[in-house]
């Protein structure tokens, strides 16, 4: 099926917490239509297409389509699982999580043009939910090897694996900083889930953003300086951009289902999946003109 754009107006409510609003409301583009459940979406280090889990040919697998149109294509892998999706720095791979012979999650890699994806050991079951370090040499992931859901990153060329948080709460859905230097991941902690923060060498967490409801897929911005995340009630979620060093924040999009943010290269659209239409598609937004950080220190 050809993907199409469609342009549609959304209104941004205030709720979900206290934030400073954005001056102008920008319009979300669809890019996928389909009755199947298009999910997980990340950008191409180039920006030119957007890899997404989908449903569309029964079990969930990878698909990449062009942006800003289209027709999606999938990467074959063999496998099945949730397809949490990364891409190397330098576009040529994709890390992914898909069960392992034994039936539990685990990190794989695939050429980004398709062919035989192989296991990372240090990163096999159970561990999912992996993301690639700018500088293209660890990968972050979520794992229950010591017991409970922590943070634990790899180093590609030795494949030794270090656990970079611990303790009784669940840590998952770890993002790096383009720096290289953090790690914001999401876990209840605190009794619920908000943003945390990890040195990615290891260290004490800190909180980075805690706020009534559930926090979850942090996402940081190419230069640092913001991140976005996905809020979510008993009703409803938004999508929202967070200044990493004041806290001062805007609202990009509300409604069903809003998930999974993901910052395109140049910094300028947020791509993210969304039921909005009935069916979990992926749409992109354009980023409003953000605070100026001197405006907004707390």
């Amino acid at each position: 099926m050809l993907v199409w754009l469609v342009i549609l107006a959304l209104s941004i409510p205030d709720g979900l917490g206290q934030t400073d609003s954005a001056k102008t409301t920008p319009k979300p583009i669809r890019v996928t239509t389909h009755e199947a459940s298009d999910i997980h979406t990340r950008w191409s280090p180039d920006g030119k297409s957007l890899l997404f889990a989908s449903d569309r040919s029964g079990g969930l697998g990878i698909w990449l389509v062009d942006w800003p149109s289209g027709v999606p294509i999938a990467l074959e892998t063999g496998l099945a699982g949730d397809h949490h999706l990364s891409w190397s720095p330098d576009g040529a791979k994709i890390a992914f999580d898909a069960l392992s012979k034994n039936g539990s999650p685990a990190v794989w890699i695939i050429p980004a043009k398709g062919g035989q994806p192989h296991l990372v050991e240090a990163a096999s079951s159970p561990s999912f939910q992996p993301s690639w370090s700018p500088d293209g040499h660890r990968i972050a992931f979520a794992s229950y090897r010591s017991g409970t859901c922590d943070i634990w990153a790899v180093t590609l060329e030795t494949g030794e694996a270090i656990r970079l948080t611990s303790g009784d709460a669940t840590d998952h859905h770890p993002a790096w900083s383009p720096d290289g230097r953090e790690i914001l991941f999401a876990s209840d902690r605190n009794g619920e889930f908000d943003i945390w923060g990890v040195a990615s060498s290891g260290g004490k967490p800190f909180c980075v953003r805690d706020a009534p409801g559930r926090d979850d897929h942090p996402c940081y911005s190419p230069d640092g300086r913001w991140f976005a995340f996905t809020a979510s009630d008993s009703s409803d979620s938004v999508i929202q951009i967070v200044s990493r060093n004041s806290g001062a924040s805007i609202f990009l999009v509300r409604g069903p289902r809003v998930s999974w943010p993901s910052w395109s290269p140049d910094g300028k659209m947020i791509a993210y999946a969304s039921s909005v239409l009935g069916n979990v598609d992926i749409w992109v937004m354009k980023v409003p003109t953000l605070p100026d950080e001197s405006e907004s220190q707390q």
